[in-house]
């Protein structure tokens, strides 16, 4: 029997680790490869290995919109997100399901993250916020090694692996479209914790998650470049957007002093390495504020 179960896979260059992966996913309704990459030998892989499994080029539009896309096309009311360089333990969709059956003011529930078989220290994040919803805390990063002993709410977590109820996630909108990678997670779970749901991780739920490792090895130049320059405006428009006014343009000019300090003293001391993250932050600023008009051009929220 089917599970009445979505999931959904957004991948970029995934290499062969997605493998793992779809070997570990049990019998539901539909599983959709949503390929940022457009990878022509990861579509005939899985047309050869796996007939039941849909694969659909959506050309590189990033997580937010690609998060959105699945929300249109699913025709179940729970959906199942998760990176290719994931893997499900045993039952752990089927737990997640009864979960977000069980707690009814939950719109998002999420199991337990692993890493080379350790709990962790990255399996949610800090958001805290005051009486009027407003953030109060600047870290989003939360460390914690301790396994829970049992299913617990949370502030925020990542977009590693999340069951949603699909009606409660399009009450909000879904995920805001700026942002192509980093931080839209962190956004997500903020709006729905402002919609008065909760976000849940299960401790009967489990995954092993590989941690950079959902792209092919011989990308990895090019993908840690995307990563700094999207984490980069990434975290200006989340400021931009969801903190005071005060706060974020005390955040940005502090930053662009660091930026080209930074680059400066890089230069003198021949760092090439750093000479090139610190240009890649500055164009990131550049085209937050230049080429996006505050962020405002792509924003769909």
């Amino acid at each position: 029997m089917k599970i009445n179960c979505t999931v959904v896979i957004p991948t970029y260059y995934t290499g062969d680790v997605i493998y793992n992966l779809l070997d570990t996913i049990p019998n539901v309704t539909d599983i959709f490869i949503l390929d940022n990459s457009n990878d022509e030998k990861l579509r005939e892989n899985i047309k050869k290995k796996y007939q039941h499994i849909h694969y659909l080029g959506i050309g590189d539009v990033g997580l937010g919109k690609t998060f959105n896309k699945a929300l249109s096309m699913v025709n179940t009311n729970l959906l199942f997100i998760t990176q290719p360089d994931v893997v499900l333990k045993k039952n752990c969709i089927e737990n997640l399901i009864y979960a977000i059956k069980k707690y009814k003011s939950s719109a998002i529930v999420s199991p337990l993250f692993f890493e080379n078989n350790k709990y962790s220290q990255y399996d949610h994040y800090t958001l805290k916020l005051n009486s009027k919803k407003e953030i109060v805390n600047t870290n989003t990063t939360y460390k914690n090694y301790t396994i829970p002993s049992g299913d617990f709410c949370v502030e925020a977590i990542n977009s590693t692996a999340f069951l949603i109820d699909v009606s409660k996630v399009k009450e909000i909108g879904g995920w805001d479209e700026y942002y192509y990678t980093y931080l839209e997670d962190i956004d997500f779970s903020y709006r729905i914790r402002c919609a008065n749901y909760e976000i849940i991780k299960i401790k009967d739920a489990k995954i092993d998650h590989i941690g950079f490792g959902s792209h092919d090895k011989e990308k990895s130049h090019k993908m840690n470049e995307k990563r700094i320059f999207n984490f980069t405006k990434s975290s200006i428009y989340f400021d931009f957007k969801n903190r005071s006014k005060l706060f974020f343009f005390k955040k940005v000019v502090i930053n662009i002093i660091k930026y080209f300090l930074k680059l400066l003293i890089n230069v003198v001391l021949l760092r090439k390495k750093k000479v090139n993250e610190n240009l890649i932050k500055i164009k990131a600023n550049y085209y937050f504020f230049v080429k996006d008009k505050l962020g405002i051009t792509n924003n769909q929220i």
